[in-house]
């Protein structure tokens, strides 16, 4: 063989073994994990919690407003292993009646400590009170006799009003018509006594992301952990935070448990999501 085509050949086999080993390690990566609307609409739930605790925090009520039209966006379905009447730990219209009320507070302490005006009007108040108690009484004044007037005879009732027209339907949908989304999380709302856990069990979908929240009610601290079907463990948030979070991407179908323990001394109400 010359020395041409022996080059020739050890080329082709070097080609050869590359295209191999590119092959093996396409089969060897791993699929791409894909995030799901659901999983935002998770996140986006928990950033609201965020700050609304923020501005619990510094009374402030601009931050409760924008926690409320956060939650305005993500539509939620009701779980299937929540404690029956119990509502989710956040909602729009509770977060809206909390920045009222600050904002009413803080309006009376502007006119109270600030400009004093309050305080004068009831002490205003006080002394017109105490001088209208000084006065002598007043007399009431002479009626003139009332003169007859001619009668007449009474005019006749107008017609009744028309009824009102009858209310429109009720829309299809109540709550978010239109999310970025999509269905929205699952959420479990279940009461818990102090210490106790609450596990469960969930099935995630292969190559996609998982994303499960804890949302306290604030009073106890709250711990998440999340389990394979071997027990071993998968995500564990427990730093003494009112709203744990787990993300995960697993990339086959899996049977997974979550665990849930209330670590404080009193009952709480957690909200649980997950896509």
């Amino acid at each position: 063989m010359t020395p041409a085509l022996r080059l020739i050949a050890i080329l082709g086999l070097v080609l050869t073994c590359a295209g191999c080993g590119t092959a093996a390690a396409a089969r060897q990566d791993p699929a791409p994990t894909a995030s799901s609307p659901e999983a935002d609409g998770v996140a986006q739930v928990v950033t609201a919690a965020e700050l609304a605790a923020w501005g619990r925090a510094r009374r402030d009520a601009d931050a409760l407003l924008i926690a409320a039209r956060m939650l305005d966006e993500v539509p939620l379905r009701l779980g299937a292993s929540g404690d029956p009447g119990l509502g989710p730990v956040l909602t729009p219209a509770g977060l809206r009646l909390e920045a009222a009320a600050l904002r009413a507070d803080q309006r009376a302490v502007e006119e109270v400590v600030v400009t004093g005006s309050r305080a004068r009007r009831n002490e205003d108040r006080a002394v017109e009170v105490q001088r209208e108690d000084l006065a002598e009484p007043r007399q009431p004044a002479p009626r003139q006799p009332a003169q007859r007037q001619p009668t007449r005879p009474a005019p006749a009732a107008p017609p009744p009003p028309p009824p009102p027209p009858p209310p429109p339907p009720p829309p299809a949908m109540l709550g978010v018509q239109s999310s970025p989304f999509g269905a929205g999380p699952v959420s479990t709302v279940r009461r818990l006594a102090s210490r106790e856990s609450w596990s469960f069990e969930i099935d995630a979908r292969g190559a996609e992301i998982l994303r499960i929240a804890a949302i306290g009610d604030g009073d106890t601290d709250v711990d998440l952990t999340v389990r394979d079907a071997a027990g071993r463990v998968l995500c564990a948030d427990g730093f003494g935070d009112h709203y744990p979070v787990c993300t995960l991407s697993p990339g086959a179908p899996a049977r997974l448990r979550v665990q849930v323990v209330n670590r404080g001394a009193l009952w709480t109400r957690v909200q649980v999501l997950s896509n």
